[in-house]
């Protein structure tokens, strides 16, 4: 319990730890939260205006301008009017452009802009699909009635899913990166136990005290102040900027501990494997941090789908990857398949780095102390 607390202390007293683990992602999170503020908000374009002259009743095409000017969102505004009425509308600026119904349709606007452009868009759509039918039932005219059965029948089940937003990528993956931040707690404890590191370890190897129970103490210690950087970034990410987790909050904690854990290994591993500075192990670290934190989508969240679909090997060994498609997966499936392959995966990683840890530890012997 001694070496518990010593450890702790030494830890907690390092200012440039506590900036890096603890305000680093705190601060990062708000630069975020400015940056996607307004992208995150679902963006309505405006209602598109347009008069409609009949000079031929055409029903099937007044069913279309009925449903689009229908709902919650509506995309047109549709008006019946005379052709002269119409023609006073639109030079006055009161709608957009008018449709001539007749044996064709025609579209008459004065200005080109996104109104006009969905207009047309309207017009072109439904012309298409007119001319395709046509000639289809002048082919075949027995398909119109297999179209019409398989447009009515129902091939999914209805899912309500929460509102889709992209820019919550960033977020998770920035706590993904928080949690490998962990590894800079690993590097201070390896450099405390390591007798060709630091004073301390070659106070602690020649101590009576069990190396083994060190080690673990140490390990202790470091996991609980990133679990407490990684609890503090998620209070601040939910409360304070409002970003979505859903309501399984023991899953969330527990990814974020396991995620917590693979970055001290990794912290570890760096420690023992290169042969430099702690300055430059520190570095090492944030680089190999940062470059999965790339690969997961946080600098272009697009990356993060072209690595899925193109080099999914990197996908899945990528611990910033898994932790941030796990929160994300989470969130907007309804069923935890995803989730849990994610978390199988990180654990499996955690178990294959501490077996590497233990062994390059085991083969250590100092030739004097």
């Amino acid at each position: 319990m001694q070496i518990f607390k010593y450890q702790l202390k030494l830890l907690v007293r390092d200012r440039s730890m506590l900036f890096w683990t603890i305000l680093f992602p705190l601060i990062l999170a708000t630069f975020f939260n400015l940056a996607f503020a307004k992208l995150s908000r679902t963006e309505s374009f405006e209602v598109s205006h347009v008069a409609i002259v009949e000079e031929k009743v055409n029903l099937s095409f007044k069913t279309v301008l009925n449903a689009l000017s229908q709902g919650d969102e509506p995309i047109l505004s549709v008006q019946y009017t005379s052709i002269q009425q119409a023609k006073d509308l639109l030079k006055n600026n009161d709608i957009d452009g008018y449709i001539l119904v007749n044996d064709e349709l025609k579209l008459i606007i004065r200005d080109n802009g996104i109104s006009q452009t969905i207009l047309q868009s309207v017009m072109d759509n439904y012309q298409h699909k007119e001319k395709t039918m046509q000639s289809i039932s002048l082919l075949k005219p027995q398909a119109i009635k297999d179209i019409v059965v398989q447009q009515n029948q129902d091939y999914f089940k209805s899912q309500k899913l929460s509102s889709l937003d992209v820019t919550v990528i960033y977020f998770y993956t920035l706590i993904g990166m928080t949690c490998l931040y962990g590894g800079f707690w690993g590097l201070k404890i390896t450099n405390f136990t390591e007798a060709n590191l630091s004073r301390q370890a070659t106070r602690l190897q020649i101590a009576p005290t069990s190396k083994l129970k060190a080690s673990l103490t140490g390990d202790l210690a470091a996991f609980i102040c990133q679990y407490i950087a990684i609890v503090i970034l998620l209070l601040y990410l939910y409360f304070g900027l409002g970003i979505g987790f859903g309501k399984q909050i023991g899953y969330i904690l527990l990814m974020s501990a396991i995620g917590s854990y693979v970055g001290i290994v990794i912290g570890h591993l760096i420690g023992r494997l290169f042969h430099c500075q702690e300055n430059t192990k520190t570095t090492i670290l944030s680089s190999f941090s940062l470059f999965c934190s790339f690969l997961s989508g946080m600098m272009v969240v697009d990356l993060k789908y072209l690595i899925q679909e193109y080099v999914p090997i990197l996908a899945y060994i990528n611990p910033v990857n898994l932790i941030t498609d796990g929160l994300y997966a989470l969130y907007y499936y309804p069923t935890y398949e995803r989730f849990f392959l994610n978390l199988t995966i990180l654990c499996f990683i955690g178990f294959i780095l501490t077996v590497f840890n233990i062994l390059i530890a085991r083969r250590k012997v100092y030739d004097s102390l």
